[in-house]
């Protein structure tokens, strides 16, 4: 019994001490290797980068005729390292060597192995490559199975670009994971105005969460070409794609779409009538400010919200409309113009103005008295405390009513 008792101790110990002699003799390996990989890229990097900046046909004259097989790994990572740097004729060169020399062929092949992380970096490689080749194998790989080889995928087709790679992403608009669809969505926003033909010619094909991203895009796009289009998608029978279509137009900011922003501001749905008050405001349409004033007496905060804030951005003449639905007979709009023109800064000007004389302290002083009537008081009595000039303060105290003291029946 003692012996086997030995026994397995000691085969325990010599256990740990086979794999602590593993493990040093690993780090030692790892260390010789990535030292010598240092030494060999400050060699071998300033060649490549003399052929990025170069006019030479082929980067093998620049590595001495050929790659040995030791360097070319050290050669792989120093052409994608500065190919996703550097952008222009020096990144096609960079792209074009990765292609001469074999990587791309190699980076396909592990596209479609069996190990994920595998596949996930082949896909991230060949858009640093550039390889539009690969646009096929890479819309194929938008199907895989893991979703970091899908993303990754669809990151490598936006940069890849061309038409041939924006077809696939804008059907993988359609990713029931949200936050998929959100990532594949900002890859062609920055792929820019290629993405705008296929978006509207693929529409129609898209389900519900893909339609509203698609439309989000295009208006982060800041296209002109889609303006027409969008201006059609007012009319959608889905409110949601109403909405998105009319943020979309503000998104852009094209004066033209005003007429028809001011038409869905009586849209039956309230959603829609929001993203068409925050639109006219983007497109600072001063002829709007009539149906804007309209829209602050909306039964829904966000449009009374978005309303006042268009009229704001619409500068002095929406102001002043701003400060005469200070004594509407609505309620919601009255306190919403409140609301905003101290959010703003508006009130605080205003009552700055009360030091000074004419025209513009009685103006001043209409604006507070609206204040005051509407029942909205309590930054006016904060500056009535604070404020720096003695001659406001004096105003505000003669303006403001009077406090009831603690106790007594108002």
């Amino acid at each position: 019994m003692q012996n086997a008792l030995v026994v397995t101790v000691l085969s325990i110990a010599t256990l740990f001490l086979v794999l602590t002699i593993v493990i040093v003799l690993g780090k030692g390996w790892r260390e010789v290797r990535d030292g010598w990989r240092r030494a060999r890229r400050r060699e071998l990097e300033p060649r490549v980068l003399a052929y990025a900046h170069g006019s030479d046909a082929s980067i093998l004259s620049a590595l001495g005729g050929g790659v040995r097989g030791r360097d070319r790994a050290v050669v792989e990572t120093i052409l994608l390292d500065h190919a996703s740097r550097v952008r222009g004729i020096e990144h096609e060169r960079l792209c074009r060597a990765l292609d001469e020399l074999g990587f791309v062929d190699r980076f396909l092949a592990r596209l479609s192995g069996s190990r994920w992380w595998r596949r996930a970096e082949a896909a991230e490689n060949l858009g640093l490559a550039g390889a539009k080749r690969a646009t096929a194998q890479l819309a194929a790989a938008l199907t895989d199975e893991v979703s970091e080889v899908r993303l990754r995928a669809a990151k490598a087709l936006g940069l890849v670009g061309g038409r041939a790679a924006v077809l696939p992403l804008v059907n993988a608009l359609t990713e029931p994971n949200r936050w998929s669809t959100i990532r594949i969505a900002d890859i062609l926003t920055g792929m820019g105005s290629e993405v705008v033909k296929e978006l509207m010619d693929g529409f129609p094909k898209l389900n519900a969460h893909a339609k509203l991203a698609a439309l989000d895009i295009l208006g982060r796009v800041h296209s002109l070409e889609a303006v027409p289009w969008l201006l059609k998608r007012l009319d959608d029978k889905e409110s949601d794609v109403r909405a998105r279509a009319a943020h979309a137009l503000g998104a852009i900011g094209v004066v033209d779409a005003a007429p028809a922003l001011r038409k869905a501001l009586d849209d039956a749905d309230w959603p829609v009538r929001a993203m068409a008050a925050k639109a006219l405001g983007r497109v600072h349409d001063v002829t709007a400010i009539p149906a804007l004033c309209e829209a602050l007496r909306d039964r829904e905060w966000w449009v009374r919200a978005n309303a006042a804030e268009a009229l704001k951005a619409a500068g002095p003449p929406g102001v002043e409309a701003l400060e005469r639905m200070l004594t509407d007979a609505d309620l919601f709009a009255k306190h919403q113009a409140c609301l905003m023109l101290e959010d703003a800064g508006l009130l605080d000007r205003r009552v700055a103005q009360l030091a000074g004389s004419g025209p513009l302290r009685s103006s001043a002083e209409s604006v507070v008295t609206r204040f005051v009537e509407a029942g909205q008081i309590g930054r006016l009595r904060e500056l009535a405390a604070t404020h720096t000039e003695a001659k406001v303060r004096e105003a505000l105290a003669r303006l403001l009513p009077r406090e009831t003291p603690p106790g007594v029946a108002r």
